[in-house]
């Protein structure tokens, strides 16, 4: 009987995480556009993909060919707060009961992996953290700030959950040059 037990936990530990809540630590989403696909995505992906368990790269590209050793999204619209949207919007459709952190970046970003991964176990994953370099909104309130997407910017699990409800409203009310500084808005 013990025998059974001990074969039954073997086969079953990847599904014993989930039964028992627990999430992997942190899911990094890649913003690129068709000018930068081939060079600077392609450059992000050889220098930070190993150092991460989910990596994946975003475009407005219709039918984008995809380099070698990348995932990649295709929303079908290049404007930049419609990439952030519907960005937003798959990261919580597919990966917001998965993961712990998400960490969102542009493919010209200089993110040093280990430090980022460092970071996150600090971090308690019960509050709400929107965490990157602070800037003032343009022609706003000074004390309001939102994360620049050039630093790149980290969301916990909890605030992504509590954002989900709102993107829409969002996307039609806020007006914006800046997917960052939408975003930001949104937040």
């Amino acid at each position: 009987v013990v025998c059974d037990v001990v074969l039954s936990f073997l086969y079953r530990t990847r599904y014993i995480q989930t039964e028992l809540g627990f999430h992997e630590r942190l899911f990094v989403a890649v913003l690129t556009s068709r000018a930068t696909l081939n060079t600077l995505a392609v450059a992000v992906n050889k220098t930070i993909a190993h150092h991460f368990s989910r990596l994946l790269y975003f475009t407005g590209l219709r039918s984008a060919k995809v380099p070698h050793g990348m995932v990649l999204v295709a929303h079908g619209d290049e404007r930049p707060i419609w990439l952030m949207y519907e960005t937003m919007y798959y990261i919580h459709q597919h990966f917001g009961s998965d993961y712990d952190w998400f960490y969102i970046m542009q493919d010209d970003t200089y993110a040093q992996a280990e430090q980022v991964k460092a970071l996150v176990t600090h971090l308690s994953i019960n509050q709400d953290v929107y965490l990157g370099r602070a800037e003032e909104f343009i022609g706003g309130d000074e004390q309001a700030r939102y994360c620049h997407g050039g630093f790149g910017y980290l969301l916990s699990r909890s605030l992504l959950l509590k954002l989900h409800p709102h993107l829409d409203s969002c996307r039609n009310e806020i007006l914006s040059v800046r997917p960052d500084e939408w975003l930001g808005r949104c937040i």
